[in-house]
């Protein structure tokens, strides 16, 4: 890696950093503008309690200065204490179910990056035959079904009628962290973004092979294995890559769906729980986690783009 590449990563660094604070800022300010809490239950049972509550959290406070106590707290490492359950900090929490959300993630993305360029490769080499069409129609029907309806479907086809899962949806709940519970979910989660790739990497290997040095590598008798990934494909492969941001930040949102379908315990069904829970310190939290995750999956994909063309400099 070059001292230019460092020094863009470093720069993005710091922007991500910024970034996830005016977002979580901005979250924060608009949940302190709306009505009710997770304390409301103490006001009808003892108005005493609500009140000590309120001051335990700084709730009794104007919110500008709540905002100005929970930054300096962020600066620290620290995003306060859930209202639902008292004593639990938000951080330790987070970063717990920050571990499980990636595990899926990047199981997802390996699916969505091995599926797309395999199908995308073998249907450009094999042209207008049997095996384009059917890896073309799959592509079609891929990205044509949402996610959570894979998710659906793959939960009860794998949970009811092979495996016998007689917990339901909360079996991902006991255990969580056995590979062997990772594919199901992580195939409904990028499955639909496979076939994104797949169309694209077609489209970007018909116009590649088609090119002067492409011939020439065919006329030299190479083999025909080397001739397509490396000389047809990685530089077929810009593209590919630049969509990767994009479809990576899909993956990181759509994972609240699946989390709650499977009931895996990550970020995004902590998120769901704690918005209907009136938890909005973790709503913050959750929020803060989710733009740093995405700012670094776009940073990941712009630090590959020098790897694949050395023309490219930061």
């Amino acid at each position: 890696m070059s001292r230019g590449t460092l020094v863009y990563a470093a720069q993005r660094l710091v922007l991500i950093t910024v970034t996830a604070v005016v977002v979580s800022s901005i979250v924060f300010i608009g949940i302190h503008q709306l009505p009710g809490n997770a304390l409301a239950s103490e006001r009808r049972n003892n108005p005493a309690t609500e009140q000590a509550l309120l001051h335990h959290y700084n709730l009794d406070l104007p919110w500008p200065q709540q905002y100005v106590l929970w930054l300096q707290g962020l600066a620290h490492g620290d995003m306060g204490e859930s209202l639902v359950n008292m004593g639990v900090q938000i951080t330790p929490l987070l970063l717990r179910e920050a571990k499980v959300s990636v595990t899926l993630g990047l199981a997802a993305v390996l699916i969505t990056i091995g599926v797309g360029l395999s199908l995308g490769t073998i249907a450009a080499i094999r042209q207008n035959t049997w095996v384009d069409y059917v890896a073309s129609t799959s592509a079609v029907v891929g990205y044509s079904v949402p996610s959570f309806v894979i998710g659906i479907f793959a939960l009860l086809v794998f949970g009811h009628y092979l495996f016998d899962w007689t917990q339901g949806t909360v079996y991902y709940n006991v255990g969580w962290g056995d590979w062997t519970q990772i594919p199901v979910p992580a195939i409904a989660l990028g499955l639909p973004y496979a076939s994104y790739v797949a169309r694209l990497t077609r489209a970007s290997m018909l116009e590649t092979i088609r090119t002067d040095y492409v011939r020439t590598a065919w006329a030299k008798g190479l083999k025909a294995r080397v001739v397509v990934l490396r000389h047809a494909l990685r530089n077929a492969l810009i593209p590919v890559v630049t969509i990767l941001g994009p479809l990576i930040t899909g993956i990181i949102t759509g994972s609240v769906v699946i989390e709650n379908i499977f009931g895996i315990p990550g970020l995004g069904k902590e998120f769901v729980t704690s918005i209907l829970a009136r938890d909005y310190n973790i709503v913050i939290g959750v929020f803060t986690f989710y733009a740093a995750l995405v700012g670094l999956a776009n940073l990941t994909v712009d630090v590959i783009y020098p790897a694949l063309d050395p023309r490219i400099r930061y």
